[in-house]
């Protein structure tokens, strides 16, 4: 005997064909999980994401170095402006070295490197 095809329903559908593929039965749900999974990876990669987040803590920590780096400098500066005063042998310090001044009854002899020639 010949296997004859499944006759139609009455309502129009052909019931009890081969069994289908598992992508096929569940393709809706497979599309769904898939597009959901694309917002979610779409939705790290913007302005607000994973990616932004890791930028903003190292910037976080660089800047964060950066005020200690001032805050000591300051300390220093508010040091040195205390001794100058305070302190006048710290302002003739600082007027020979920095500004070449001196007394007038002083000589300043000023030694220089030598040149690359004459070595």
């Amino acid at each position: 005997m010949k296997n004859l095809p499944n006759p139609a329903a009455k309502d129009g559908f052909i019931r009890g064909g081969p069994a289908g593929s598992v992508l096929a039965r569940h393709s809706l749900a497979i599309l769904v999980g898939a597009g959901l999974l694309m917002m979610l990876v779409l939705s790290q990669l913007g302005e607000n994401g994973i990616v932004s987040w890791f930028h903003l803590v190292s910037r976080e920590k660089q800047l964060r170095e950066e005020v200690t780096a001032l805050e000591q400098q300051n300390r220093e500066l508010s040091e040195r402006l205390e001794a100058l005063e305070n302190d006048p042998w710290a302002l003739e310090k600082i007027a020979r070295e920095e500004q070449n001044m001196h007394r007038p009854d002083e000589e300043v002899l000023m030694v220089l490197p030598p040149d690359e020639q004459t070595r």
